[in-house]
């Protein structure tokens, strides 16, 4: 994770987690079209391994070797009321033209440097996507994404209507959803711990990043605020690679992001 995304998503994420720690506002759960959990075929994850490979060890031919000549790339905000959005890119004109843009969709601006010192974006934008395929692919939790077809992604994924969000009071507010049902517990584990609600699929709910013993924040329609286990949950707004199968195996196929 390059320095800049590391602080923007702990920042964004320590702070609606602080504020979903504690009992808030009544909202509507949103309907939503959530991706379901996979687990990948064994050829899947050796063409995941092999990117991962080649991106670690800064092989930027090799990387290319293995993504689709046309990716998708599906970016997002970090909060529910704003849409995300998948567009069509390439063929680009080489492997490092293709890593530049696979990295671009990771980099939220970029350096102001002093006068006279020459700032190289391209390289800048390779070296981003090298580093994040491996962080990506080593952190996968295989799924569906509703926006990349046919695709098993290193994450699931969500589509929602962002207008719903704003109606049912999930306007600036990060989302989560889970596969299946949970218990929202009092208290993020020990003897004191009691169920307080549950959280259902197909629905997204106002979850943070604030983390205790194994448990995230969440805040329940209600707008009572308790907790859940992270293996459970995953975010609306995930940050991730997506893979295909074509004629010469399984490729990457999709660049899914949150910057907005």
């Amino acid at each position: 994770m390059s320095s800049f995304r590391a602080l923007l998503v702990t920042a964004t994420v320590l702070a609606s987690g602080t504020a979903l720690a504690e009992d808030g506002k009544p909202y509507t759960a949103l309907p939503a079209e959530t991706g379901q959990t996979v687990t990948p075929a064994p050829e899947l994850l050796a063409a995941a391994e092999a990117l991962r490979d080649a991106a670690a060890a800064k092989d930027t031919a090799a990387v290319a070797a293995l993504v689709a000549e046309r990716l998708v790339f599906v970016d997002a905000g970090i909060t529910l009321d704003v849409p995300r959005r998948a567009e069509t890119k390439g063929p680009f004109a080489d492997a490092g033209a293709t890593l530049a843009a696979i990295g671009l969709a990771f980099t939220e601006g970029e350096p102001l440097l002093p006068d006279g010192k020459p700032f190289d974006a391209t390289k800048s934008r390779i070296a981003t996507a090298h580093a994040t395929i491996v962080e990506l692919i080593d952190g996968a939790r295989w799924g569906r994404d509703p926006l990349v077809a046919g695709a098993v992604c290193t994450a699931p994924g969500a589509k929602w209507d962002a207008k719903a969000a704003k109606k049912a009071r999930l306007g600036g507010t990060r989302g989560g959803f889970v596969a299946a049902e949970t218990k929202v517990m009092s208290e993020p584990g020990g003897d004191g711990a009691r169920p307080i609600g549950t959280l259902k699929p197909g629905f997204l709910y106002a979850t943070g990043g604030d983390e205790e013993n194994g448990f995230l924040a969440a805040r329940l329609p209600s707008g009572k605020a308790g907790w859940f286990p992270v293996e459970a949950g995953y975010g609306a707004t995930a940050w991730g690679l997506c893979f295909n199968p074509d004629g010469r195996g399984w490729r990457m196929s999709a660049v899914l992001s949150a910057l907005n």
